[in-house]
């Protein structure tokens, strides 16, 4: 059964809708700690409750490759589930988060890259079940730069096996209707939107194009400029803020707190005639940790109505 989520109206301008990843709802504010804390079908209820309940009209899962209900080898039953429970909420989903840095298209080994590409075809079949508009792609990495032991993958290897990756995958992305959001973050690989948009473009199909993270380009350059040269390439935005100074993962911080410039941030949108889902990327406080999801709400609200 292939589900699409019920349209809700938000208070933002321009089909500008609201929403959150799920793993701000876990019970540790550790951001690579997976979806340990959905043990049942009732746990996502909860949370699509509570989202809803805090004004967030979307929710971004988290698709583990074993572990958890929601990975690779869920049946459809509970997929079909999971999203049945979403729209009793009224909560939509946004595209398909697969958990980053378990499956890659740039690896030197031929096999690992074959692997990556059967994870994402699968990803977008679970999206479509579930009534997901797309499914965020990680593609790999030239290198990590939280740990200086990984070895390293040549630039040009990883531009060209991630672009071959992408076109093959255009087929069942286009046969499915689930698009592919390749997203910038700190692989040390495509680091600036010209780039971006050049392979975006090489792929050549609508059911391929960008989810931009603010905080993640925010290291090494302006969220608002890499709107306005990616344009309509970008499907979703991720929020987060970041502190240039901090310089490295701890320069994180809740949204206000940091270097993003979000009235810019909000003009290029428009200007560009960005429409879909902004997705808060917060996680809890190490401390009363649920209270991020207020603070989120709010901050969100004054940056998406910023006019």
């Amino acid at each position: 059964m292939i589900h699409t989520q019920k349209q809700i109206s938000g208070s933002q301008t321009s089909n500008w809708k609201k929403a959150i990843v799920i793993r701000a709802f876990a019970d540790t504010p550790d951001f690579l700690s997976g979806t340990a804390f959905l043990r049942s079908l009732d746990d996502y209820s909860r949370i699509f409750k509570k989202a809803r309940s805090s004004g967030f009209e979307g929710v971004q899962l988290y698709l583990e490759i074993s572990t958890g209900l929601l990975n690779l080898n869920t049946d459809e039953k509970t997929l079909n589930e999971i999203a049945e429970r979403a729209n009793n909420e009224g909560v939509g989903f946004p595209s398909l988060e697969i958990a980053p840095l378990q499956y890659s298209f740039t690896s030197d080994d031929p096999a690992e890259r074959q692997r990556g590409v059967e994870v994402v075809a699968r990803a977008m079949q679970i999206a479509r079940t579930l009534g997901s508009q797309g499914v965020l792609v990680i593609p790999g990495y030239v290198g990590k730069m939280w740990d200086a032991a990984t070895d390293s993958v040549f630039y040009e290897d990883a531009y060209e096996r991630t672009l071959s990756a992408l076109r093959e995958l255009v087929a069942p992305a286009e046969k499915l209707g689930v698009t592919m959001m390749v997203e910038p973050i700190w692989n040390m690989f495509l680091l600036s939107p010209l780039e971006m948009r050049q392979l975006i473009d090489a792929v050549g199909s609508p059911r391929c194009g960008v989810l931009l993270d603010t905080g993640n380009v925010t290291l090494y350059g302006f969220a608002e400029q890499w709107i306005r040269i990616l344009g309509t390439r970008i499907r979703e935005i991720h929020l987060k803020d970041f502190r240039r100074q901090v310089g490295n993962i701890s320069g994180f911080v809740p949204l206000l707190a940091g270097d993003v410039n979000w009235p810019a941030v909000t003009a290029a949108a428009r200007a560009v005639g960005f429409e879909g889902y902004w997705i808060a990327e917060q996680f809890p406080y190490t401390h009363h940790g649920d209270v991020i999801l207020q603070h989120t709400a709010e901050a969100m609200d004054r940056i998406l109505n910023d006019d």
